[in-house]
């Protein structure tokens, strides 16, 4: 007796499609968790202090703290003016042009109470917010400049890396405490304009700082020439240091007031300007009077027998034989007329005489002439020469030279043709 044992459980098949199913599932659940924290963390942000990517600068928050000041990151420009209201600090505010004006009044009344506020390229309409005698000249080649001014710390950090960035021009040369340094191709890229004394007691003036490129104080720059000497000394003197990264698109910011003229820097507009005087001057020099034709070497030279047998071959084409016949006859006519020593005159073109703009002799003085050379009838010859007719047996007369005559076929043309040729040699044996 054969026995049968039945399964009970599942498919090895359907065992392993639901492992997989499984891991698929628990990797994706993975990946959205690593996607999530990366998007959550502002590491990656340039200029964060809590980034340590080469375009962060917690390297330098790292020094400060050790110097005993401390770092606190915000995206809050209205928070960080309302807490510098009664500290002793610095405001680091990144992409000032994100702000609005009534927040820049706030943080430079900080200034006035002594706090110390660093720009990182700010734009004309910022720096024309907060009232400070200087305006962005635009972008300035990479470089690391020497000071060129007597700020103390730009004195101990020497050669920084400034360059690449903005550029800046004190609109008052006359002003006051302001030191214009690093300079790149007479263009400034750190500017500092310190405050009158404050009334606050104990409190070192405060002071604007204008910095044109962020670039000294990354990670990726930061240990090279005198870069960490300078972010240190620009940064210590207070006892903490505020961050402010504010977030883009902002209501009422300064960019969002600002028409695209306004973020331009001042060079923009001189080189528009520049331009059209070049161009205007290039449009009197080309727009000058043409002077005489220069004659130039024909790029082909065309056989003369090409050029009558393709004139030929249009001709044919378009069955244009009276037109032909019109050609033949006011060539001769120009010829006899050339070797009989005849008078000649330019006649107005018309249909039937497309050649009347060649020199064309009296008719009945050409008439008489060749009759004369050759004793042939005078008739006859006008009808050669004048007659519409293909044949002599056409009546000449135009006075007595026009006729009408019959449709022209190709017989008749080469008939005629053969009968102004032995004209030519008449005349010619004379």
């Amino acid at each position: 007796m054969t026995t049968t044992a039945l399964r009970t459980g599942p498919a090895p098949g359907a065992v392993q499609r639901r492992v997989r199913a499984g891991a698929v599932l628990v990797l994706l659940v993975i990946a959205s968790a690593a996607a999530s924290t990366m998007l959550a963390r502002p590491n990656g942000r340039p200029l964060d202090p809590t980034s340590a990517a080469p375009g962060g600068t917690r390297a330098l928050a790292e020094i400060l703290g050790a110097h005993g000041v401390g770092v606190t990151v915000t995206d809050n420009p209205t928070e960080a003016a309302a807490t510098a209201a009664d500290r002793d600090i610095t405001i680091v505010l990144a992409y000032p042009e994100r702000v609005t004006p009534a927040t820049l009044d706030a943080l430079a009344n900080t200034v006035n109470r002594g706090s110390d506020l660093l720009l990182i390229e700010p734009v004309t309409a910022v720096l024309e917010a907060l009232d400070l005698p200087l305006a962005n000249t635009g972008g300035v080649a990479p470089a690391t400049p020497v000071p060129g001014c007597g700020l103390p710390e730009a004195e101990v950090a020497q050669a920084a890396t400034l360059g690449g960035g903005s550029g800046f021009r004190v609109t008052q040369p006359s002003a006051s405490r302001v030191a214009a340094c690093y300079p790149v191709h007479s263009t400034a890229t750190l500017v500092v304009l310190a405050q009158p004394a404050s009334a606050t007691a104990g409190r070192r003036p405060g002071r604007f700082v204008v910095a044109g490129s962020a670039a000294f104080m990354t990670n990726g720059q930061l240990a090279h020439e005198g870069n960490a000497a300078l972010a240190i000394g620009l940064l210590n003197r207070h006892a903490a240091v505020t961050w402010v990264l504010p977030q883009p698109g902002g209501p009422g910011s300064v960019a969002a007031r600002s028409s695209l003229v306004d973020l331009l820097p001042d060079r923009v507009v001189l080189g528009c300007l520049q331009i059209a005087v070049a161009l205007i001057v290039l449009a009197l020099w080309r727009g000058r009077r043409l002077g005489p034709p220069v004659a130039e070497p024909l790029p082909v030279v065309v056989r003369a027998a090409e050029t009558v047998e393709g004139r030929g071959r249009l001709y044919a084409a378009g069955k244009a034989r009276e037109l032909v016949a019109a050609a033949l006859r006011a060539g001769l006519r120009a010829r006899l007329a050339e070797r009989l020593g005849l008078a000649t005159r330019a006649g107005p073109p018309t249909s039937r005489n497309p050649a009347a703009t060649h020199p064309e002799p009296d008719p009945n003085a050409l008439v008489t002439s060749v009759a004369d050379r050759t004793g042939r009838s005078p008739v006859e010859i006008a009808s050669l020469l004048y007659g519409s007719g293909m044949s002599h047996h056409t009546t000449a007369a135009a006075g007595m030279f026009q006729t009408k005559g019959a449709s022209v076929d190709d017989h008749a043309l080469l008939g005629l043709a053969e009968q102004l040729d032995a004209l030519d040699q008449d005349v010619a044996a004379g």
